[in-house]
C-alpha cells in the first residue's frame, strides 16, 4: 500500500507517469473507491447537502468521458486504466489534502469578506490538480506538456461553469 501511495506522490511530482502504475482492474476500482470516499469526505466537511453529492457524482463521470475522449482521440484508449488511475490516485490525494481547508472554503465577496489562508491553499491545491492530470495526460498522449495544458485548464473551466450552474439550478 506504501509503495502505490509513493508512486501516486511520484506522479503528482512529475516524477512518474501513469505507465508506472499496473493495469489492473482491481487498482482501478479500489482508486476509484478511494477518491469518490476522499472527495465525499470533503462535501461532508464543506456542509454536505444532495445536490451537492449529486453535482460531485456527476463532474466524476464526467472526468471519466474527458480521459477516455482524449485517449480516443489520440489512438491510446489501451492505456485507459493506468491513466484514469493515476488520475484517481492523484485526485484522492488532493481530495486528502482539501480536508482540512474545506470548512474555510467559502470564497471572498464583495461585502469587504477578506481572503484567507485556507481559500489561497484550497486554490493552490485546485491548480496543482489541474497540473497534475495535464502531466499524467500528456505522458499518456505522448504530447507536449503546454497543449494538455491548454485542454485542460479549457475543460476545468467547463466543468467549473456546469458545477455553479447545476448547483444553482438545484437550489431553486
Amino acid at each position: 500500500m506504501l509503495r502505490l501511495i509513493l508512486t501516486v506522490v511520484d506522479i503528482m511530482l512529475h516524477r512518474r507517469g501513469p505507465d508506472s502504475l499496473p493495469s489492473s482492474r482491481f487498482l482501478f476500482w479500489f482508486l476509484l473507491a478511494s477518491m469518490l470516499a476522499s472527495s465525499l469526505a470533503v462535501r461532508i466537511v464543506e456542509g454536505i447537502t444532495m445536490p451537492r453529492v449529486a453535482v460531485t457524482l456527476l463532474v466524476a463521470g464526467f472526468e471519466f468521458w474527458f480521459v477516455w475522449g482524449m485517449l480516443r482521440l489520440f489512438g491510446r484508449v489501451r492505456r485507459f486504466r493506468q491513466t484514469m488511475s493515476a488520475v484517481l490516485g492523484t485526485d484522492a490525494i488532493i481530495a486528502a489534502l482539501m480536508m482540512p481547508f474545506a470548512p474555510f472554503s467559502d470564497p471572498p465577496t464583495a461585502a469587504g469578506q477578506e481572503l484567507s489562508l485556507a481559500w489561497f491553499a484550497l486554490t493552490f491545491l485546485e491548480v496543482w490538480s489541474i497540473d497534475i492530470t495535464a502531466f499524467v495526460l500528456s505522458r499518456a498522449l505522448e504530447r507536449p506538456y503546454l497543449p494538455t495544458l491548454a485542454i485542460v485548464i479549457a475543460y476545468f473551466l467547463l466543468i467549473v461553469s456546469l458545477q455553479a450552474t447545476l448547483l444553482q439550478l438545484l437550489a431553486t
